[in-house]
């Protein structure tokens, strides 16, 4: 799949992208940051782009280049 075709795909169902490759634990290392309170984080920011890192890595992408991506395409989406 490329940039783009992600790009719609979150655009049209991002909970659905959510709820199918959500990491387990994400939710429990979200709360773990904002109860720390050190962070100021987007919660449903956080857990797009773990889910979208998670996608990635599914398909075969390495761990550093599967984080890197996640954060341009979340960039694209806040453009």
């Amino acid at each position: 799949m490329d940039r783009g075709d992600l790009l719609n795909w979150i655009r049209c169902d991002g909970p659905g992208i959510v709820d199918r490759f959500l990491p387990l634990g994400a939710r429990a290392d979200l709360e773990g940051v904002i109860r720390d309170g050190r962070h100021e984080v987007d919660a449903d920011a956080y857990l797009v782009f773990v889910s979208i890192r998670a996608l990635l890595r599914e398909d075969g992408m390495a761990s550093c280049d599967s984080d890197r991506e996640a954060g341009q395409i979340m960039a694209l989406l806040n453009a």
